[in-house]
């Protein structure tokens, strides 16, 4: 072998240095891939502020959506965009109106594009169907931006990809609102006794008192303002204040203190205090009213919402959340003309957590009256035909809530408090049964007691038993519209049914089925003594129609009716919604 030869066979032998000779080759490639990452890097540092800037768009335009387009071009050049924005004629520049067939595009930063709808902030609506694009009264913006991406390596030999960004925002809407029921036709002996027995106490008001307290209106951020203040609650919220327990005495005191009450309502509220005396009941304020958003403001801070309940709904749906375990009985003997006796089993449903008589909230936002339970035992005096005998007449009530939910709410601009608000109304329903029920079943709400037949007349000859029921079963929802004047005006709005009271109680009576037992014979179709039977509970409908009617209404209940009142809504600072 040659030594040239044997040079070149130890040159290819020899390993030294292959680690350089690989970096050198492998060198490339990985500058190249650290000049994607850098390039990726950036992009996604630029999708960053894309999105940032998208989102505050939103929030511009949605704040003011007629003038949208030029506050975007505004919002985007403060922040160092110059920005191109899409309009219904073509589009808006820092520099002026282009045409929509315009190729200068490329000349700016970025195209902005902006959709104006309808936020409904329901949570039971999929998040991504929320926004309603082209609904009006708008009240939401839909903001998209497209950007070149900004490549430094890798822009020799690729084509920089398109930026996109969507944001969201929607003015925050907030509404006070509440239900209840109206007073009319009022029975001061049948309140007063119901009242009383609430509150453990005796009552006696007269039918002009209750109609003062009816009609005297309570802000009630300013009642509670003053109730911390009473009760030296410090740097507290308004829900630590609503889940505090309070003695009844010194919510009266307190309710007494609050501004432009007349000395007629003053003197009823001093008169209640007094009659309580050094009672132990006591009670969370949660069930009258839910502060919503609110409800974590510091005490003091909310007083810009006007949210009003009578003095009569605040006594009526505070004496209820104080007896939601315990059973009332009450004797109503005397109070109802036409009836002999009387006496009342009563027991109140506990509420859900978060839902009470008033509410401060936004869309989805809901109000309810109380679920109760009732057994009034009456007797009435019988016809000659039947020798005079006293008839019985044990009723059985059960009345479910009625419920009105924040359906709809419309900023319409011009000023916050210009909006336009739907109400969905499902009126209480009921039902009512003549028979005799187990009162310790009363209590659990969680199944229903059982309705046997009643004894209506139990004499030495002669024994009748019956039995009748009735449902009063409408859920249907109707839907109410507040405008800004409604608002303004605090007016009630009355959802109504077919199904009233009075014809509930009439057909309950008139289709009992009566069985009759003289001598001990059954006879079951004794013409005679059904007849007379039949026409004593026919001339009981309208007292005993009064009763039910009254204690439904001390209650803040009427049957297969709601009233619904909005006492202020609010078009606020925009937020971010998607």
């Amino acid at each position: 072998m040659t030594v040239r030869n044997r040079s070149l066979v130890n040159f290819l032998a020899a390993r030294e240095g292959n680690v350089a000779i690989m970096a050198a080759l492998c060198a490339p490639l990985i500058l190249y891939t650290l000049a994607l990452g850098v390039d990726y890097g950036m992009m996604t540092l630029q999708q960053r502020r894309l999105q940032q800037l998208s989102d505050i768009g939103a929030i511009v335009a949605a704040s003011d959506i007629a003038n949208a387009s030029s506050n975007l071009v505004a919002s985007f050049q403060k922040n160092g965009l110059n920005v191109a924005v899409k309009t219904t004629n073509g589009y808006l520049t820092p520099s002026g109106s282009l045409p929509s067939d315009t190729g200068k595009l490329s000349q700016y930063d970025a195209v902005v594009q902006y959709t104006p709808g309808v936020y409904v902030a329901d949570p039971t609506v999929a998040a991504a169907q929320r926004f309603v694009a082209g609904v009006q009264p708008y009240d939401a913006v839909k903001v998209a931006v497209q950007q070149k991406a900004e490549l430094t390596f890798a822009a020799s030999f690729a084509t920089p990809p398109t930026l996109g960004a969507v944001g969201t925002a929607s003015a925050s809407k907030i509404a006070a609102f509440s239900i209840g029921s109206r007073l009319a036709s009022l029975n001061g002996g049948v309140l007063n006794a119901l009242l009383g027995s609430l509150l453990g106490t005796t009552v006696s008001l007269k039918v002009a008192d209750y109609e003062a307290l009816a009609s005297a209106d309570v802000d009630l951020l300013s009642y509670l303002d003053l109730l911390a203040t009473s009760l030296n609650l410090q740097a507290a919220t308004y829900d630590d204040l609503l889940n505090t327990d309070i003695s009844y005495p010194r919510l009266l005191n307190t309710l007494g203190k609050t501004q432009s009450l007349s000395s007629t309502v003053t003197k009823v509220l001093t008169s209640l205090e007094k009659g309580l005396g050094s009672t132990q009941l006591k009670v969370k304020l949660k069930d009258l009213v839910d502060l919503g958003p609110m409800s974590e403001r510091v005490i003091g801070s909310g007083s810009h919402l006007l949210v009003n309940a009578t003095v009569m709904d605040i006594l009526s749906a505070t004496a209820m959340a104080a007896n939601q375990k315990n059973q009332v009985a009450i004797n109503l003997a005397g109070t109802v003309p036409g009836l002999t006796s009387i006496t009342l089993k009563l027991s109140i449903g506990e509420r859900p957590k978060g839902i009470a008589f008033n509410a401060v909230g936004a869309t989805g936002a809901a109000v309810r009256t109380a679920q109760i339970r009732l057994a009034i035992e009456a007797s009435i005096p019988g016809l000659s035909s039947i020798a005079g005998l006293k008839v019985r007449v044990p009723l059985y009530v059960e009345a479910a809530y009625a419920e009105a939910k924040l359906a709809s709410f419309s900023c319409l601009g011009g000023n916050p408090k210009n909006a336009s608000i739907g109400v969905d109304v499902v009126p209480g329903v009921a039902e009512i049964a003549l028979g005799d029920v187990d009162p310790s079943a009363m209590a659990n709400f969680g199944t229903k007691p059982r309705v046997t037949p009643a004894t209506i007349i139990d004499a030495n000859l002669l024994r009748v038993t019956g039995m009748a029921d009735i449902n009063l079963t409408n859920t249907s929802k109707t839907r109410l519209g507040f405008q800004s004047t409604d608002i303004a005006a605090k007016t009630i709005k009355n959802v109504s049914t077919r199904d009233s009271l009075t014809s509930a109680v009439q057909s309950l009576l008139k289709n009992t089925d009566i069985e009759i037992q003289l001598l001990f014979i059954t006879l079951g179709t004794n013409k005679a003594v059904m007849s007379a039977i039949a026409d004593t509970l026919s001339g009981a409908t309208a007292p005993l129609d009064e009763l039910l009617y009254n204690t439904l209404l001390m209650l803040g209940i009427k049957i297969g009716e709601a009233d619904v009142r909005m006492t202020d809504a609010r078009c606020q600072q925009s937020v971010l919604v998607q």
